[in-house]
């Protein structure tokens, strides 16, 4: 790794460093779906839905919300794994104005492989870890992200 790059008193050499991270998980979550014929961006839709409770259910404006997609790369994202048959797309019966999407029975199945398929994928780099570097990694992410989130927010609304 680039010495840039370990310089821990920089604050441009985190981002190198969190950008590094960016560009490996990029290419672990291709590598878990390039098997599936589906784009890690649209498996994070279907697991969006997979891990609601049945019938793996939400309005297409929270799917926007939770995966940080504006609602045209929605739509398109959509369009894609309904063509599949992964998921279907209803009026909501309480605010005909609003879409729901639910995962079909074919795309719960489609997802839970890969789901696991990306399992074994992140437990093959976890495993490289000790659970209290996973447990302090986990809490600095979890800090860094609610800031990324209030960022994204105040930004982006």
């Amino acid at each position: 790794m680039p010495a840039y790059l370990l310089d821990h008193d920089d604050p441009e050499a985190l981002f190198s460093r969190l950008q590094r991270v960016v560009i490996h998980l990029g290419l672990l979550q291709s590598e878990a779906v390039t098997d599936l014929d589906i784009t890690f961006r649209d498996f994070v839709i279907l697991a969006t839905l997979r891990k609601e409770p049945a019938p793996h259910r939400l309005p297409v404006t929270r799917i926007a919300e939770y995966v940080l997609r504006p609602m045209g790369s929605i739509s398109q994202a959509l369009d894609r794994v309904e063509q599949a048959g992964w998921v279907e797309r209803a009026p909501d019966p309480d605010d005909r104005r609003k879409v729901l999407v639910s995962l079909t029975d074919d795309g719960v199945r489609f997802t839970d492989a890969a789901l696991a398929s990306y399992g074994d994928t992140r437990k093959r780099v976890f495993k490289r870890l000790t659970s209290a570097e996973l447990k302090s990694i986990d809490a600095s992410i979890t800090t860094l992200l609610a800031a990324l989130d209030a960022d994204y927010e105040e930004h982006h609304s």
